[in-house]
């Protein structure tokens, strides 16, 4: 038994009409998930740099870059970098957006923050904030 040109074109066909739009609808999930990632790990990185100003037993600061969507974090004094991290298109996480009020942010050894900061990541129409307020409280708010 075999099956005619017709028939495999058809099958063909088919497959690719359902996969297209299974992709067309998982296209908006992915998004959110990469924005959700981000979100998540600049929060990580936020508390990484507590440790380490505390750790350190002097200040730290983080410099955002929202041109390069990157941030890194540094000691104030010896200008060693601790991290360094993007977050642009060329990366996993391939934000449109990443813009931080302030663009420098200075954490003293016992966690407290200098002026509260609100950094905002976004992919297309979705988008989150992490807040660290000045006592040093990490937040991942959400507008979706």
């Amino acid at each position: 038994m075999g099956f005619t040109l017709i028939e495999l074109v058809m099958v063909l066909s088919i497959a690719a009409i359902l996969s297209s739009i299974a992709i067309w609808r998982l296209g908006p999930s992915v998004r959110r998930a990469k924005v959700n990632r981000s979100a998540s790990t600049l929060a990580a990185d936020l508390q990484y740099a507590q440790l380490v100003a505390a750790r350190q037993r002097r200040p730290v600061v983080i410099i955002f870059s929202e041109p390069l969507k990157s941030y890194l974090i540094r000691d104030t004094d010896t200008a060693i970098v601790f991290r360094e991290r993007y977050l642009g298109q060329d990366t996993e996480f391939g934000l449109d957006l990443l813009d931080a009020n302030p663009t420098t942010l200075e954490i003293f050894p016992n966690g407290v923050v200098r002026n509260a900061a609100d950094i905002t990541v976004e992919i297309a129409d979705y988008r989150r904030k992490v807040r660290i307020t000045r006592a040093g409280q990490i937040r991942i708010t959400g507008t979706p």
